[in-house]
């Protein structure tokens, strides 16, 4: 499904953006499990707005055990292999199923960061986003390219805007406010169409430094996939509530396999494409 052009600029740039890739079908079904997962928050829900007035802007993630839309989209649409394939591995699994939504009057804005250390694993991943409205430059996210190959790791920043989510630990660093100085990097933003999506590294330094005001409601998806051969690892205090779950109610231990029921392998080169009647029933 992926050309040598597109892997070479997401190896390259560390983002890629994929044009029509998701179908009418595929929009509704993500617009279905956003609908879904906003009326029956999971574990994981956050309302990072809930100091600030007006707009909301929340997020919720692994819900598709419970919410069957999620469930078609994540094992069923062409995301995973589109995933494996330009992150060339064997076999991918899921790290997060992940909607956001940012209403009408919405000030809070994603702060500059990269994935890598929000999550408890080791090993080669990367991030799909899309959303259901068109989206303009100024309206979605800006990315440095190449930063996945700086070497580097960023200390998380809450997206409340109040700064770092912990005190600062090695081997991190804080993050600079690139909005200062974006002149002197190479960066790429995206004009968006329902249906186009963005796969871009873990390790790829991203954020919306000057967004336009929110003047209607905004659905974005956020697809999180890794290697098959991920390694589970705790990265923080930031991540406890995480940690905490995976561990008590999936069993994962420190060192071993970050697959495990609710993070399944979905892709495989050594088997058949998934059918869209093969979703496990839970």
């Amino acid at each position: 499904m992926i050309n040598a052009r597109q892997r070479e600029s997401y190896e390259r740039d560390g983002v890629v953006c994929l044009r029509s890739v998701f179908d009418a079908h595929w929009l509704s079904v993500i617009a279905d499990a956003i609908e879904q997962g906003r009326a029956n928050p999971g574990p994981m829900y956050v309302d990072y707005s809930a100091e600030t007035i007006p707009g909301t802007y929340c997020t919720d993630f692994w819900i598709w055990q419970n919410v069957q839309p999620m469930k078609e989209f994540i094992f069923n649409s062409p995301s995973a292999r589109i995933t494996g394939e330009l992150m060339d591995v064997d076999s991918v699994m899921l790290v997060t199923d992940n909607w956001l939504i940012r209403t009408a009057g919405a000030v809070n804005k994603a702060p500059w960061h990269h994935d890598g250390p929000y999550f408890d694993l080791d090993g080669k991943w990367c991030v799909l986003w899309m959303a259901l409205e068109p989206v303009g430059l100024g309206e979605g996210v800006v990315f440095l390219k190449g930063s996945h190959r700086w070497g580097r790791q960023f200390m998380p920043e809450s997206f409340t805007g109040s700064g770092p989510k912990s005190e600062l630990l090695e081997p991190y660093e804080l993050i600079p406010d690139y909005s200062l100085e974006l002149n002197r990097f190479d960066v790429a933003e995206f004009e968006l169409e329902p249906g186009d999506c963005l796969v871009f590294d873990a390790l790829t330094v991203h954020g919306a430094p000057n967004p336009k005001p929110q003047q209607s409601d905004s659905h974005r998806l956020t697809m999180r996939f890794a290697d098959g051969n991920a390694v589970y690892r705790p990265r923080g205090p930031w991540t406890l509530e995480m940690t905490e779950y995976l561990e008590r109610k999936f069993g994962l231990v420190e060192g071993g396999p970050y697959c495990c029921e609710l993070l399944p392998i979905l892709w495989s080169r050594s088997t058949a494409y998934l059918r869209p009647d093969s979703a496990p029933s839970t």
